[in-house]
């Protein structure tokens, strides 16, 4: 009985400390690993501007792009650098349809795991969609794709890095941090619906 109750406690502390850190049996969960916010040291320049999607907080090291993100303001303290500067015109030309593809230093803070699979996110190209079981398998894993889908879901460096791509086996626009109708627009914007 108190080697049942012992295994028991040890379950419901280890589906505790799964559900608050996002662990799977996937995922390359590093406890610990940096997460970049907008106050953060590492992006100690940024800007915003607005787009046809909205306002974009776009955040840089001064050499590489760190974050970019959905917002409804511009932000109220801005100090820009010449990486942002050119972040900036080369949005600006993507969403004039005049640019397909980025040229950017990117420098996302996140696992080993989330980096894998925002590298593999770059892999898919303008007016393409792919299905999150494609992901996982050119992760290695078509099991993973749950772990798959948090990754996605935390891509620091919304647009550039194309997470709107990855749609529903089925088709279906199925989750993304910035909302299904900015997801919608990202999509017809490359004419892909």
């Amino acid at each position: 009985m108190i080697f049942q109750n012992l295994l028991i406690n040890l379950f419901l502390k280890k589906n505790y400390i799964n559900n608050i850190i996002g662990a799977n049996d996937y995922a390359d969960i590093q406890i610990g690993a940096n997460d970049y916010s907008p106050r953060s040291e590492n992006n100690r320049f940024q800007i915003s501007d607005h787009f046809e999607i909205g306002y974009l907080h776009l955040f840089s090291d001064g050499k590489n792009i760190t974050r970019i993100d959905f917002a409804d303001e511009e932000l109220k303290e801005q100090c820009s650098c010449d990486i942002l500067e050119t972040a900036k015109k080369q949005l600006h030309e993507y969403f004039a349809k005049t640019r397909r593809t980025f040229d950017l230093p990117l420098l996302p803070s996140g696992t080993a795991f989330q980096q894998n699979i925002w590298n593999i996110l770059l892999q898919i190209e303008f007016s393409e969609t792919k299905s999150y079981e494609w992901v996982s398998i050119q992760h290695g894993n078509k099991k993973a794709i749950r772990a798959v889908g948090q990754a996605i879901g935390k891509n620091p460096i919304a647009v550039v890095i194309p997470c709107h791509r990855v749609i529903g086996k089925n088709g279906s626009l199925t989750g993304f941090a910035g909302g299904i109708p900015r997801k919608r627009f990202l999509l017809q914007l490359e004419k892909v619906l």
